[in-house]
């Protein structure tokens, strides 16, 4: 050190030590003592909102905080400070006391004339342990005694700016920051994962309003305090059996001081009453007059569709939005007692509740503005339903709306006095009214449902909720054919059944010993049953499917009456059960069995009886695949060539590959089958006598001419696809 240096900081020294006597003209937090080019200290860490004394004791300065003067730039400090050159004394001159509020580095120097270049520079740094350094080292894990706040306060740091203002700013503040577990519940109430959770469009506000202006320890807070939030909506302290509570938020972790305010730790996200509720499905539960519509959603699997958050995730392919006006419990206990129900239970197992239900819900989010007189809207069932609007209010067929616009993020929900109505069908038809009976042997009800189809159209998918039994009416027409499919996806057995006719009598049992006396169990469904029954020219065929284990999943049997097909049985699951078919034979002396389709062709296996229940057709072998067989006499008629000539006549399957069945043939006529292209080139030349197989494996793919001459003389011209 030169010897310059040492009197200039020993000069220094000894004018701190007399500087005592400006304490009064020059009182401050910290002071800054400066001589001939040099500031002391010319480093300073201080508080936000703390003061510095600039004091001369030698030579001519000034404290600029504007510009730097060696580089003619701004110093770009938090706040600008300047005080005007005065002269040193030995007492020391008081230069100006500076407050320094806003947390940041400000550099300054003296820019008389050389003093900057010669080393006269400083700088002040304003650093505050703010709320958002506390949340930071309880991030880094610093803060044993904190719950993990990680979530809460990551979404507030990147995805509201004024709550970040607020956590590194100089107001005060009192923040209640939900924990992991308050998080999750959020997530998962609002169907949401924690990225898509940010995607909530009033996020930002509902951040703010965990923001209370000013300090507030565990201390000051009182049941009954309405604390301003940064949102503008007042957050009220309530008082619970655990403790203090704020917006319905249990307080668990209390007193996380800062400099800017404190931290309390909540395990519930909190929000300001003009957020929506989360979907339209937690509106319903938390409503205390829809219980019963509450169990119904979720007794007809409606709550997963509620809760989907279509247009908040825009990567879940979710149904929604929504509209749903929901009847309260005692408009569904009067509909049940005006249509003619024991109770509310009654109806809910009737085959119709399901429809019902859905006609309260419709797939497009509409307030109660958006509600038209005369408007037609579409059912989530499918269902027309039209809504009107008078002086007396909103209405939905017969029900009002007594409480309009709750709204969630998925939609909104209308409060309605009635069940909307329902126009349930006549079960009556030109052959009066069956009646599917249906029982749950274990008191459990069924876990699928029976699809009733009547003609092909299906009336009905009853089942048995809960309990032993359950009963479906539906009308039957002169000639109607009926099928019952059993669809579960739970593969499981439902119980047993039966269908009765209008004088009592037992259509079909499926426990009954002709159905049921077999390894597999009671048969899961039955095709074929015949209204105002006609007897068929031939016979009545029994067809029963059978499998080890799960059905015959998508395969069926195809029953070719000749060249015409009779029925086709199966072509779904019926969950590891015997399915039968009855088929009506009009000719009967070639009819053909083809089994079509599925996944695991050695699981099935069929059975096919007669009218006296002889067998007449078993492919009951497990482990191997159901064959196919053909040519089956039933009964025989007269020769179909000689009373029809050769117009039954076709190629079985057509397409086809690899081979063909030539059929409607009588078994004593002889043929020539002559197979040519399109451009008249012969392909092909087959002789046979009936109905046959023909082998096209020598054929390309193509469409090609069939002529067929017999030996009488007959002939006809058929067309082949080849695939």
């Amino acid at each position: 050190m030169t010897r310059t240096s040492c009197f200039r900081t020993l000069f220094l020294v000894l004018t701190l030590c007399s500087l005592a006597r400006l304490h009064a003209q020059c009182e401050a937090d910290h002071t800054i003592v400066m001589a001939d080019y040099d500031f002391a200290p010319s480093e300073l860490t201080i508080l936000p909102g703390e003061t510095v004394a600039f004091i001369n004791v030698q030579g001519t300065h000034d404290v600029n905080g504007i510009t730097n003067t060696l580089t003619g730039e701004p110093w770009n400090n938090p706040a600008e400070f300047y005080l005007d050159q005065t002269e040193g004394t030995e007492e020391g001159t008081c230069m100006g006391v500076v407050t320094f509020d806003i947390p940041g580095v400000y550099h300054f120097d003296s820019s008389i004339g050389f003093q900057a270049q010669l080393g006269m520079v400083g700088s002040i740094t304003v650093d505050a342990f703010t709320i958002l350094d506390l949340l930071n080292d309880a991030w880094a894990g610093n803060f044993e005694d904190m719950p993990d706040v990680f979530a809460a306060f990551w979404a507030m740091q990147y995805n509201c700016p004024n709550c970040l203002a607020a956590m590194e700013g100089l107001e005060d503040y009192t923040v209640f920051l939900p924990d992991v577990d308050a998080i999750n519940a959020l997530q998962d109430l609002m169907n949401l994962n924690q990225f898509d959770m940010l995607n909530i469009p009033d996020l930002a506000d509902i951040l703010e309003y965990h923001f209370i202006e000013g300090t507030y320890l565990a201390a000051d807070l009182e049941p009954g305090m309405v604390l301003p939030t940064l949102n503008g909506e007042g957050a009220v302290v309530g008082e619970n059996a655990d403790g203090l509570t704020i917006a319905g938020a249990n307080i668990i972790a209390t007193d996380f001081v800062a400099d800017n305010g404190v931290v309390h730790v909540i395990d519930y996200g909190m929000a300001p009453s003009t957020s929506p509720e989360a979907t339209v499905y937690q509106i319903v539960v938390d409503s205390p007059d829809h219980s019963l519509f509450e169990q119904e959603i979720n007794a007809n699997l409606l709550n997963d569709d509620l809760i989907g958050q279509p247009v908040i995730n825009d990567n879940e392919d979710a149904p929604g939005h929504f509209t749903v006006f929901a009847p309260t419990d005692d408009a569904i206990f009067a509909f049940a007692e005006e249509n003619g129900f024991d109770d509310v239970d009654d109806l809910f197992d009737s085959p119709y509740w399901d429809e019902i239900l859905r006609r309260h819900i419709v797939e497009t989010p509409l307030t109660s503005d958006q509600l038209m007189n005369n408007g037609l809207l579409i059912s989530y069932g499918g269902d027309n339903i039209t809504t009107f609007v008078n002086d007396d209010g909103i209405f939905v067929e017969n029900a009002q709306v007594t409480v309009p616009d709750l709204l969630a993020y998925n939609g909104v929900v209308h409060v309605v006095n009635q069940v909307i109505d329902y126009e349930f069908p006549n079960p009556v038809g030109t052959c009066d009214t069956w009646t599917l009976n249906m029982n749950a042997p274990g008191g459990e009800g069924w876990d699928g449902v029976m699809q009733v189809l009547v003609d092909n159209v299906l009336v009905g998918e009853p089942t048995v909720l809960d309990g032993f039994s359950n009963s479906f009416a539906f009308a039957v027409n002169e000639g109607s054919v009926v099928d019952m499919n059993y669809i579960s996806q739970f593969n499981g057995w439902p119980g047993n059944f039966e269908v009765v006719d209008a004088e009592g009598t037992v259509l079909f049992d499926s426990d009954s010993p002709a159905n049921s006396s077999n390894q597999y169990g009671s048969a899961a469904g039955v095709y074929g049953l015949k209204a105002c029954e006609v007897e068929p020219e031939c016979s009545r065929l029994k067809v029963t499917l059978l499998s080890e284990f799960s059905g015959w999943d998508l395969a069926s049997l195809f029953v070719y009456d000749g060249p015409v097909l009779a029925d086709a049985i199966g072509g779904y699951w019926f969950n590891g059960r015997t399915l039968i078919g009855y088929v009506d034979i009009q000719n009967g002396d070639d009819v053909d069995f083809q089994v079509s389709g599925g996944f695991y062709p050695s699981e099935y296996s069929y059975r096919v009886e007669d009218e006296e229940g002889n067998v007449i057709v078993d492919q009951v072998e497990q482990n191997e695949p159901a064959e196919d067989v053909l040519g089956v006499v039933v009964c025989t008629l007269s020769d179909i060539a000689e009373t029809d000539g050769l117009d039954r006549v076709q190629f079985v399957p057509n397409p086809a590959s690899g081979s063909v069945r030539l059929t409607g043939l009588s078994g004593s006529t002889s043929w020539t089958l002559t197979v040519q292209t399109l451009l008249g080139q012969t392909v092909l030349i087959r002789e046979g006598t009936g109905q046959q197989t023909v082998d096209l494996s020598t054929l390309a793919t193509g469409t090609y001419v069939g002529q067929l001459l017999t030996e009488g003389g007959a002939d006809t011209s058929l067309r082949l696809v080849v695939r």
